[in-house]
């Protein structure tokens, strides 16, 4: 009987390819005809119009997905006059469709897995043969696919609450998975190896150590220190700096610099080379968004540049301040392209924002090219709250705003004038602001909050998504309470 069952169930899938097929060659077939120039009598055509179908669809796997259609026709439209087709293929894969269903609306579980897909709807016209059809993108997700990873700290230990682009929210994640804490004293999440032959992998990084976990289900893979020539001790990532186009990335442990070239390469797995040489702490801070790494220098007080395989200082400059010789610590710092932002506390705890650009030259007398930090401008911050700041934020749809977060409030301030634009208070009563950052994915316009009470226990914090407007105000679009510890990093699973 079960033979009996399979044999039906893999008739019934081959029956299926081979309507797909027919469908397919039908619709190739009157394409040809109305390509056709030639002197022949048609049949009038029923136009017709189909609406209802977004330009994009979201669904979790196993969770039904509805979209009614309507139809009109230039003569007037009978449903019973037609044949319906719905199907998907996987993005870039078009030879191996998957049929959803041969009605009008579709109605269906979702079986597929998860992924992104091009979804087409064909019309067809029983007594002319005549097809019209529609596209348009369905992402399938599953409790991990695709959405926000939230890292926060429970009684010490490291905790992810992830929530997905259906705001699904799965709670302590990792341990779920894996049967047991990712480490302890949380540092930071991380998205890594976003090469063309490389795989994607999130790091888990702990006072313990870092763990690398497979992003479409959070099981463990292996220790962070396997995918080093030489690791540090402890392997415990501070910052993850990643090139725009995907060429290579830096990490940032213990102040030392790291790097992997992603391109050209067919190792899912390309380790990190020897540290890059020099005399110099960098600063955990991401610089690096364009072709050309570069650094902020804690110790020397000084920005700096990988010139193959050794940090260098950039030359000196005039003007707002020298980039050779800041004189302060980095208290927050961000790169959109080649344009820099740098929250600065100096020796006597006295905080500044600047503007810098930077630029590549090229010595043509030695065939050599250095790196250039061009000041733009220096203001003082003066308000009374900034040294109780706890975090700040950038967003690249608007590099002038300046945001941080300080006891239960989040101040939106310019970073050209210096003055206060807006401010955001609307939590709830008795939560304090633990961590904010601008997603750098797929929604700019959007700030990540996560709030607690402090106490570190499990479901003490709340996370906010809330809208950057232009003028800089936020407006909350979600909130999701009760779901973490104290948050400590965001990163978005793609």
């Amino acid at each position: 009987h079960v033979q009996l069952i399979m044999n039906k169930l893999d008739g019934w899938k081959m029956m299926k390819k081979i309507q797909l097929i027919i469908w397919s060659i039908l619709v190739l077939c009157v394409g040809a005809c109305t390509e056709d120039k030639g002197d022949y009598d048609y049949t009038p055509l029923n136009d017709l119009v189909v609406q209802g179908i977004e330009k994009d669809y979201t669904v979790e796997q196993f969770s039904s997905l509805k979209i009614p259609v309507t139809i009109t026709a230039k003569d007037g439209f009978s449903e019973d006059h037609y044949e319906y087709l719905w199907y998907i293929w996987r993005v870039n894969n078009a030879a191996d469709p998957d049929t959803l269903s041969f009605k009008k609306d579709l109605d269906i579980e979702v079986e597929s897995v998860t992924g992104e897909y091009t979804m087409r709807y064909i019309v067809t016209d029983k007594e002319t043969g005549v097809s019209y059809s529609v596209e348009t993108d369905l992402t399938i997700v599953n409790s991990y696919s695709k959405g926000l990873m939230v890292l926060s700290e429970v009684e010490g230990n490291a905790n992810v609450t992830f929530i997905n682009v259906v705001n699904t929210v799965t709670e302590d994640a990792y341990e779920k998975v894996n049967g047991e804490v990712a480490g302890r004293s949380p540092r930071g999440i991380f998205y890594t190896g976003e090469g063309e032959f490389t795989k994607g992998l999130v790091v888990i990084s702990t006072g313990d150590g870092s763990k690398v976990i497979e992003p479409t289900d959070f099981s463990y893979m292996m220790d962070f220190s396997e995918m080093f020539y030489f690791a540090p001790d402890p392997c415990v990532m501070e910052c993850l700096c990643k090139n725009m186009y995907g060429y290579n990335e830096y990490v940032i442990m213990s102040g030392r610099v790291y790097t992997r070239n992603l391109s050209f390469v067919e190792d899912m797995f390309v380790k990190y080379d020897p540290q890059v040489k020099g005399d110099y702490e960098a600063a955990p801070f991401s610089m690096y968004e364009s072709n050309d790494p570069f650094f902020y220098d804690q110790k020397g007080k000084r920005f700096i540049y990988d010139d193959y395989g050794k940090m260098i200082s950039v030359e000196s400059a005039s003007g707002a301040f020298n980039p050779a010789a800041m004189e302060a610590t980095m208290v927050y710092g961000v790169a959109f392209e080649d344009n820099v932002r740098a929250v600065m506390e100096d020796a006597d705890g006295h905080h500044f924002v600047i503007a810098a650009q930077k630029r590549v030259e090229y010595d043509d007398d030695f065939y050599n090219s250095y790196i250039r930090v061009i000041p733009i401008r220096k203001v003082d911050l003066n308000q009374t709250d900034i040294g109780e700041a706890t975090c700040f934020a950038v967003s690249s749809k608007d590099i002038d705003f300046l945001y941080y977060g300080y006891q239960n409030k989040i101040v939106c301030m310019s970073t050209v004038t210096g003055n206060v634009l807006a401010t955001y208070d609307g939590f709830e009563e008795g939560n304090k602001i633990d961590y904010i950052e601008f997603d750098r994915s797929e929604n700019p316009n959007r700030l990540y909050v996560g709030v607690s009470n402090g106490s570190g226990k499990a479901k003490s914090g709340s996370i906010y998504y809330l809208r950057m407007s232009s003028n800089g105000s936020l407006e909350e679009e979600n909130h999701f309470n009760n779901i973490c510890g104290r948050v400590v990093d965001f990163e978005y699973n793609k």
